[in-house]
């Protein structure tokens, strides 16, 4: 199969060099393309010396979230059959691509999350997230009839239906995790978590600040109130996804 490893980034200077390197280095075939979210600093110039295909956003979204239009769309053009979310922070390990998208490969399902808290084995967020994690992982987990864990992971992979669906069938932007999910969910595709062991980051501060630790709840319950208005008309296109 065809596989594409998005590389998503917002001023990451510190840490991006190391993360593509070790995506190079345990690379078993597949591409790399970095999603850039209006970086100030040296990111994006670091991956293209490294040999990195870069999408930039001109100006930063106010969420990681955001970047997930880019990657589909460009996964749609270039033909790819998996596209899988790769922070640029460090905290993603390369060698666990493969535990990550074998569900998909195998044809069990259409969308993977990486979840650290199934095997609760290293880095696990710190208490006051992991708060958040668990209170939306239950929400979403109620909603869908699944049993999700971690709700914000940003290590994912997609298959040509999630492609398919996010890069022509849905036009509206994607601001939240939970709102992710819960579009997969609706649009009938198999959603599934594996084991994943994550890192700490090493250097620079996450996107999720006093302020963002505030807006992003408010933000997330929103968007999954509108996922629940849009559900019959996702699950209209499902025969499209289809074929």
């Amino acid at each position: 199969m065809k596989i594409l490893i998005a590389v998503v980034s917002y001023n990451e200077k510190l840490n991006i060099g190391r993360t593509i390197l070790d995506l190079q280095e345990n690379n078993f075939g597949y591409d790399i393309v970095l999603i850039d979210n209006g970086s100030t600093d040296d990111t994006v110039n670091i991956a293209r010396r490294m040999g990195v295909p870069v999408i930039a956003h001109c100006i930063n979204t106010g969420s990681g979230a955001s970047t997930v239009k880019s990657y589909f769309l460009y996964a749609q053009q270039n033909d790819y059959d998996i596209v899988c979310q790769f922070d640029g922070d460090g905290q993603h390990k390369a060698d666990q691509l493969k535990g990550l998208i074998a569900p998909i490969i195998d044809g069990k399902a259409d969308f993977v999350i990486g979840s650290r808290f199934i095997n609760k084995i290293g880095f696990q967020s710190s208490w006051t997230r992991r708060i958040g994690i668990r209170l939306f992982s239950r929400i979403v987990s109620i909603i869908s009839g699944l049993k999700i864990t971690d709700i914000t992971s940003g290590f994912k992979a997609y298959n040509q239906k999630a492609i398919k669906f996010f890069s022509r069938y849905y036009k509206s932007e994607i601001y939240d995790n939970s709102q992710l999910l819960l579009l997969c969910h609706h649009a009938g595709l198999r959603i599934m978590e594996v084991p994943t062991l994550m890192q700490e980051r090493l250097y620079g501060q996450s996107e999720y600040n006093l302020y963002n630790s505030i807006i992003f709840p408010i933000k997330a319950l929103i968007s999954i109130f509108g996922t629940i208005l849009q559900k019959s008309n996702l699950k209209e296109i499902q025969n499209g996804i289809k074929n």
